[in-house]
């Protein structure tokens, strides 16, 4: 049974897959790299009386990391079971994915009141956003947020969305990742404005 994890809250996932699971080891850390992957393998071919989890949590997964990691998921040893748990599900290869059913455990975030015309956005509402004092649950809450009111989002926002999740969850300044987000936004709109 391997199975990759999705979640908004990955810290908090994390400690609900531990309360499932009896014989869990856990290997972390921001970006999945090689040496992880080495000390992963390492501890998949200790033989084990009864089943094993083995819980990798990362935000990013290094492309050489996952085809390293590949082969072992491929040929899982006799009573091993990998979960992989991380906050998005285009961090991993098809390859990956492929090899392992995926499951979303996703939390209530708070619920953020922004008073932001998301089509017209301004200098001046931006700069009013960056000023909000938002922790990390309620920038992620924030974000999801002007997700959901955006309409016809293209690849680009779709891809800075998701970096933005991202970067909160590697602690990056706030004020960046709302820039970011807000300027991609009044990007878009500007050039939906110059094709009408």
């Amino acid at each position: 049974m391997n199975i990759i994890y999705i979640s908004n809250d990955i810290e908090k996932a994390k400690e609900e897959i531990i309360s499932k699971y009896e014989n869990i080891y856990i290997f972390e850390d921001i970006d999945l790299k090689l040496e992880l992957v080495k000390s992963i393998k390492e501890e998949a071919y200790q033989t084990t009386e009864k089943d094993k989890y083995i819980l990798i949590k990362a935000v990013n997964f290094r492309i050489e990391s996952q085809n390293a990691l590949l082969k072992i998921l491929e040929e899982t040893p006799d009573k091993v079971n990998f979960i992989i748990l991380t906050t998005s599900k285009y961090a991993l290869l098809d390859t990956i994915k492929s090899r392992m059913s995926i499951k979303t455990i996703n939390y209530d975030l708070p619920k953020i009141e922004f008073n932001l015309n998301i089509n017209r956005l301004t200098t001046k509402d931006i700069y009013k956003t960056l000023k909000k004092p938002l922790d990390k649950q309620e920038l992620k809450s924030f974000i999801y947020e002007v997700f959901k009111n955006i309409k016809n989002p293209n690849k680009e926002l779709l891809e800075n969305f998701e970096l933005a999740i991202k970067l909160v969850d590697l602690n990056t300044d706030r004020q960046a990742i709302i820039s970011l987000l807000l300027l991609s936004i009044r990007n878009l709109n500007a050039n939906l404005q110059t094709f009408k």
